[in-house]
Formats: C-alpha cells, sequence, structure tokens
C-alpha cells in the first residue's frame, strides 16, 4: 500500500516543474523527427509505427499536463509515464545494440529518455512513498525488457518468419 507524504508547498512546486518540462519533452521528438528523423525514427520508416509511437508520448505528455492540478493526488500519472519512459528507453537501447540501429540515437534519444524516466520516479517517490516491492518489480521489469525482446525474436524467428 502506498502512503502519502505530507507535500509542501517546495514539493508542489518542483512536482508541477518536474510535469512540464517532461511533457515538453515529451513533445519535442514528435516535432524533431519531422526534422532529424535518423536521430528519433528508426529504419525502415514506417508512418503507421511513426504515427503510434508519438501518439503514446503526446499522452503521456497530456497525461502530466492534467496531472499538474494536483499532483500528490495524480502522483500515479508520473510513475506510470516514468516506467513507460523507462520501457521505452530499454527497447531503443535494444534496439541499438542487437538491432543495429543508428547510433545517433545514443546522443539524442537514449538520455532524454533517461532523464525523464530518472526525473518522473524520483518526483513520484517525493509525493508517494511505494511499497518497496513494486519498486523492485519496476527496476525489474525495465532492466529484464531487453532479455525479454531477445526472447521474443528468437520465438519470432522460430514460428512467424519460418512460415
Amino acid at each position: 500500500m502506498e502512503r502519502s507524504l505530507p507535500a509542501d508547498s517546495a514539493t508542489l512546486r518542483g512536482a508541477r516543474a518536474v510535469g512540464i518540462v517532461c511533457a515538453t519533452l515529451f513533445f519535442l521528438p514528435v516535432i524533431f523527427a519531422l526534422a532529424f528523423p535518423s536521430a528519433f525514427l528508426f529504419m525502415p520508416y514506417n508512418r503507421s509505427y511513426e504515427r503510434m509511437i508519438a501518439s503514446v508520448l503526446i499522452a503521456l505528455g497530456l497525461g502530466l499536463l492534467l496531472a499538474l492540478r494536483d499532483p500528490v493526488r495524480n502522483a500515479g500519472v508520473f510513475a506510470i509515464a516514468g516506467l513507460t519512459t523507462g520501457l521505452l528507453g530499454a527497447s531503443v537501447v535494444y534496439a541499438l545494440i542487437v538491432d543495429g540501429a543508428d547510433p545517433l540515437h545514443w546522443v539524442a534519444q537514449v538520455p532524454i529518455l533517461a532523464a525523464i524516466t530518472v526525473t518522473l520516479v524520483i518526483t513520484y517517490t517525493r509525493l508517494r512513498r511505494p511499497n518497496p516491492i513494486v519498486v523492485r518489480i519496476v527496476v525489474a521489469a525495465v532492466v529484464l525488457l531487453p532479455f525479454a525482446f531477445y526472447l521474443h525474436d528468437l520465438a519470432y524467428a522460430a514460428f512467424v518468419a519460418g512460415r
């Protein structure tokens, strides 16, 4: 069970500032992908998937902006956005290491996603005291995701690609 921490005005102002900055950082890749596709998109380019990931990033940004009215009550939005961004960052790292994606992602996408993840998770823990078991599960999910992708790739190659 999560326990609410008493939030002083500095914590609330900080949470609101984090929400605004992170929402902006969610919107920027959607815009910058138009000018610098190799830094934010993956070859071969696919408009359908690009629109899908843009929709997810925009939804995360809007969710954070909507949560700013009462950050303590909406602390879960910070947590879910942080978890989603951490998993997205893990998938980008996997694409870089295993799939040989453009190395420009190391300097464009990976730092942005890592900064958003760390900032949102720290902000969440300042607003709520999460259960230590939940924290371990979230960390394990982000760390183990590349291995899950590798197993998925193996299964895909064995069952789908062979048809």
